[in-house]
């Protein structure tokens, strides 16, 4: 019983007291004794359950299972930092450039993100270092040069490593381009290099790290199955993956070091179902598992390279899919009212056929300097991020797959960047022509306009009437906003905090 019923209780003993002692007054009425009302509802926070045993720190990663990892491109480079790239002027500013050159300017640079270089040991001036001419000076809105980092410097890789200790990433997806490395000395060179660093990295600040292969250009111009098994073996061997003696930290599946594939079922790529078979048979020959990165439409999907059947059987010979989802949507009404449904199959589809899931979540997105035909996809402070993030949490994923840690060029990011208010000007030296074939999807850039009449219902416009700038994190967050965000998604997918599509207070 509450404490203001016996209240009431004690005060109609006193009025009976009152009125039985002789006061005289029968009209007394003793007050009426309400009844228990319930307090009112409060909504309890619900929590993520997962079904398996969460990694613990220090310990090794032996499955992708409860983790938030992202993809990391790691292929910027500038001139000096020791690379064999270096040595030839058109791919001194590595990934930086566009139309073989690195200056403001929309097709004159690759990148729409400009990182924050305020704790990187060494640093790049573009217009001061490397070979005249291929660079330009972009000026910061405090009138100083702009500067950026290369990923052949060992410390610049550690600095990315360390804030996924800091901020809770759980690890990254090394991408190593099939296009890039394979019967490719110079980006042989490059990738080898920020592997060691990244492997070095892993051990350093107990970060899961997994090998991931693009597989764009495979199968073309000598990249074909036995080069890329022999630069997979080279992996397993240089560092001893299977006894996990020299790299303890790199994730295993199913008891083996996993190795991914990304590109599967895509029709524009040059390899067939057949081939990523045949493929995915000889690296589990070498001691792999195996996770493949497919097209957003695997469970529906049916081409004459990729037979229904076909692909259905090469997705259920891999330990984990994860599905390519930039571009496919762009607003969290699309996430919702589209995608959502989609995932929800797919991750019924893949409990049933015993295959893991990861979701695929992005910040945003923004590809104009090499594409600007194309549009942005906003990150509303992290809302567009977070919806998905919860959207996959709450409809059974249990891992998840980032794009990308440090992708800049296409504005998906999700490392320190500059504020909106900080970036570079864009502004080129010297206006110029742009152009877009809507026939070929190609652009081009020169000094005199194109007859609009050739380019298959394209344009041609000049630089400055395009106005591309530079995108940036919002001005009322930190830099580090999307890392930070990035590490409570790890947080809330292990079900250290409710499982909301509003993030913690921070």
């Amino acid at each position: 019983m509450k404490q203001k019923n016996i209240y009431n209780l004690l005060l109609c003993a006193l009025f009976a007291c009152t009125v039985s002692c002789g006061s005289g007054d029968d009209d007394v009425i003793p007050p009426a004794i309400e009844p228990d009302k319930p307090d009112k509802p409060t909504p309890e926070d619900v929590y993520n359950k997962p079904e398996f045993a969460l990694h613990e720190d220090g310990k090794p990663f032996d499955t992708y299972r409860g983790l938030v990892m992202a993809g990391y491109q790691g292929w910027f480079g500038a001139p000096g930092d020791g690379c064999s790239h270096s040595n030839a002027e058109n791919t001194a500013w590595y990934h930086y450039r566009e139309s073989e050159v690195f200056k403001p300017g929309v097709l004159q640079n690759s990148i729409d993100m400009w990182p924050d270089m305020s704790e990187y040991t060494k640093k790049y001036t573009p217009g001061v270092d490397g070979p005249a001419g291929r660079s330009a000076k972009f000026t910061l809105p405090n009138g100083e040069a702009a500067q950026v980092y290369s990923a052949y410097d060992e410390s610049s890789v550690l600095l990315h490593f360390k804030w996924m200790q800091q901020y809770g990433v759980d690890g990254v997806f090394m991408q190593r381009f099939v296009g890039e490395v394979i019967n490719n000395p110079d980006g042989k060179d490059h990738f080898d290099m920020v592997l060691k660093h990244a492997m070095k990295g892993s051990n350093q600040y107990q970060r899961a790290i997994s090998v991931m292969y693009d597989l764009g250009g495979y199968m073309e111009n000598n990249r074909d199955e036995s080069a890329l098994l022999a630069d997979a073996q080279a992996i397993m061997d240089l560092y001893n993956l299977k006894d996990r003696n020299q790299q303890k930290f790199y994730l295993y599946e199913e008891g083996k070091p996993l190795l991914a594939l990304w590109g599967v079922g895509f029709d524009e790529k040059p390899f067939n179902a057949d081939n990523i078979a045949s493929l995915i048979t000889a690296l589990k020959a070498q001691g792999w598992s195996i996770m493949l990165g497919v097209n957003d439409d695997w469970r529906t999907h049916n081409s004459t390279k990729w037979p229904r059947a076909k692909y259905t059987e090469v997705v259920k010979s891999a330990n984990i899919i994860f599905p390519w989802f930039v571009g496919r949507y762009g607003s969290i009404a699309d996430y919702n009212n589209d995608r959502k449904p989609k995932i929800d199959a797919d991750i019924k589809w893949c409990k049933e056929n015993g295959v893991h899931y990861a979701p695929h979540c992005f910040p945003g997105g923004a590809d104009l300097n090499m594409h600007p035909n194309n549009g942005v996809v906003a990150r509303l402070g992290g809302k567009f991020f977070w919806e998905q993030i919860y959207g996959g949490i709450k409809l059974g994923a249990e891992m998840i797959y980032v794009a990308m840690f440090d992708e800049i060029d296409e504005g998906t990011a999700i490392y320190k960047c500059l504020n909106k208010k900080d970036v570079p000007s864009n502004v080129p030296e010297k206006d110029y022509y742009v152009w877009y074939n809507q026939k070929t999807g190609g652009y081009g850039r020169g000094a005199t306009a194109v007859d609009e009449s050739t380019l298959g219902g394209g344009w041609c416009k000049k630089a400055s009437e395009l106005n591309i700038v530079f995108q940036g994190i919002e001005d009322d967050l930190p830099t580090d906003h999307y890392l930070w965000l990035t590490g409570q998604a790890r947080k809330m997918l292990r079900g250290e905090v409710p499982l909301k599509n509003a993030w913690p207070a921070r």
